[in-house]
């Protein structure tokens, strides 16, 4: 350990690390990020093994929407269980992470709707700009066309599906994906590897999971701006709230005839 040096005025100042040690610290905090990720993951693949399995013993019809935030709902519960149970077996007693504290936040109820406000508009802003921006590289980004098939059916008349599908993005996908990557994923790492890891992360699981590679770009942002609600406000439903409206803001559009994407 490097001892204390004297600045000009006498006061004893921490010497800088060298670089090697930053660098070690970089790829610890990194791995940690990865830990957590892995274990997101693996929620993932054990939610699909159990919702598949259900769905495969009886014919679910149109509820088969509601799969995915089921998927991601089973992760999170997995998730949350193995997590603090990962950290107390496997690091030192001054790192171990148990059910991960809400960032610190003093806003008020109101501050905190007028954020939401603010995140929404944000969030739909960049999404359009990016959509431009791909839309004049030749990279259009469209609806996933199980999603497009059902909201255009929808305008001879609402069906089960559309029903389905409506409940589904409007309640219980902001719901799950909200817990598993912001108030899990995101808040995790974000104790035990930083912020800035936290952010590009959390971000990048969000966007992979929607199986839709020409919005990955689309995804990352909204994946960046929930965050961005969450650790301001320090509220989950902040979070929730701007992924909800979010959604409705597309599925209204789909709903009359037109794909926000194109």
């Amino acid at each position: 350990m490097q001892a204390p040096v004297e600045d000009a005025g006498g006061l004893a100042v921490a010497p800088a690390w060298p670089a090697c040690c930053r660098a070690m610290g970089l790829r610890r905090r990194l791995w940690l990020g990865i830990a957590e990720v892995g274990m997101a993951f693996a929620g993932l693949v054990v939610g699909y093994l159990v919702v598949g399995t259900l769905a495969g013993l009886v014919d679910v019809g149109p509820f088969q929407l509601l799969a995915g935030p089921l998927v991601t709902g089973a992760a999170a519960v997995f998730y949350g269980w193995l997590g603090p149970r990962w950290s107390e077996a496997s690091l030192p007693e001054d790192e171990r992470l148990g059910p991960a504290p809400m960032p610190p936040s003093s806003l008020r109820a109101p501050a905190a709707a007028g954020v939401v406000a603010l995140g929404l508009v944000v969030a739909l802003a960049g999404s359009m700009a990016l959509g431009v921006v791909l839309e004049l590289l030749g990279v259009g980004v469209h609806e996933q066309p199980g999603v497009l098939r059902i909201t255009e059916g929808a305008q001879d008349g609402l069906s089960v599906e559309a029903i389905v599908l409506a409940v589904s993005a409007l309640l219980l996908a902001p719901v799950a994906e909200e817990w598993l990557f912001r108030r899990l994923l995101f808040v995790r790492v974000r104790s035990t590897s930083g912020r800035w890891i936290a952010y590009g992360m959390s971000a990048l699981c969000f966007a992979a999971i929607h199986n839709n590679p020409a919005g990955i770009v689309i995804y990352l942002w909204l994946g960046l701006v929930f965050a961005a609600v969450l650790e301001r406000t320090g509220r989950l439903w902040a979070a929730i709230a701007v992924h909800l409206g979010n959604n409705a803001y597309v599925l209204a559009m789909l709903f009359f005839g037109a794909d926000p994407g194109a």
